[in-house]
């Protein structure tokens, strides 16, 4: 019974997260031109967007990251932020062409994204850059 309360509370509290994220995207949306024909639409688009989102993220996080382990970028901010903006961008594109009920201009999805990118680059900025993998910090890593 103890088990089962700590998951409703935990699983309300993710809840009541993603509710205020997906509201301030609906704002910022809404004021760059987000067109729906119903609530159920606008409703279905943020449900896809959060699920295609999240596992976009992974890849968009954790592939600089990669990079930068084993040389071939010398910092992730850039790339992370392009890639955090590219995904933003092509995925509302995408979805926006694929639901007919819910209309957005390229340029409100360019600045979407753009404000999307900041944000994430803003809240990664005291993120460290990982090892490289030839350095002693890595190796102590990979002993353990």
């Amino acid at each position: 019974m103890k088990k089962f309360k700590t998951i409703v509370i935990c699983t309300f509290i993710v809840a009541i997260i993603l509710l205020g994220i997906v509201l301030f995207e609906f704002v910022l949306l809404r004021l760059l031109g987000l067109q729906y024909q119903s609530f159920g639409d606008l409703t279905i688009f943020f449900v896809i967007y959060l699920f295609l989102d999240v596992p976009l993220s992974l890849i968009t996080d954790n592939l600089p990251k990669a990079l930068k382990t084993v040389g071939m970028i010398n910092s992730i901010r850039g790339l992370s932020f392009i890639l955090d903006m590219g995904k933003a961008y092509i995925l509302i594109t995408t979805i926006d062409y694929f639901m007919v009920t819910i209309m957005i201009s390229w340029q409100g999805t360019l600045i979407f994204s753009l404000i999307s990118g900041l944000i994430g680059m803003k809240l990664k900025k005291n993120d460290t850059d990982p090892p490289m993998i030839d350095s002693k910090k890595f190796q102590e890593l990979d002993k353990k």
